[in-house]
């Protein structure tokens, strides 16, 4: 699931304007996939596209392995907020290497304290991280859902580390609270598992 990305239009030029291009081709091919399926249309070639999908993440991570060590973390003042969103987008996604996602969590700590990165997707990233070891979240991003394939289908959190006082720390970087998360979460996934045939 993407997080929002900060708003604010970009006033200052970026330092690279050439990745900034890079990385949003790459989160186009990387949300492709997911595309179709949440609009369950096939994929033209008769593809599995959550193959395809496994596929892309793939291909991507050693594009972005290198792009770290040339430049390390790129955030807005590198490649401007919606490219550093991807990034950190294709970042959530690298589940099959997660000592590569614990690596840029660190790196990514710093870029916040800065406001060069987004505090939201930092917290996404955390949540991501701590659920792929096995851990408790700490802003219940990272989902299940109970009563799967009926109309009483519902998103939880797959883990939680201190449950009472999780929206204080949502709030703390300006998310929603989460029950309007998980609430949102639902009616996604239950619009994604619709019959074909009420999809208008």
């Amino acid at each position: 699931m993407t997080a929002n990305f900060a708003a604010t239009a970009q006033t200052k030029p970026i330092l690279y304007p050439k990745l900034s291009k890079t990385l949003d081709s790459l989160a186009y091919v990387d949300q492709w996939p997911m595309q179709r399926l949440f609009q369950q249309l096939p994929d033209s070639a008769g593809r599995n596209l959550v193959d395809v999908e496994k596929e892309n993440y793939a291909r991507h991570q050693p594009v972005l392995e290198k792009i770290v060590r040339q430049v390390g973390y790129p955030g807005f003042r590198q490649v401007g907020e919606k490219s550093a969103g991807n990034f950190w987008l294709l970042v959530q996604h690298a589940d099959a290497h997660p000592d590569f996602q614990r690596r840029m969590l660190k790196l990514m700590l710093p870029e916040v304290k800065r406001q060069n990165a987004s505090p939201v997707n930092y917290a996404y990233l955390t949540d991501r991280v701590a659920t792929n070891a096995g851990q408790p979240q700490e802003y219940g991003t990272q989902v299940t859902y109970e009563g799967v394939g009926t109309p009483a289908a519902k998103a939880m959190p797959k883990s939680l580390r201190d449950p009472a006082h999780v929206n204080q720390r949502r709030a703390a970087i300006r998310m929603e609270p989460l029950e309007k998360y998980l609430d949102m979460m639902t009616k996604t996934h239950i619009e994604m598992n619709k019959p074909a045939s009420a999809v208008q």
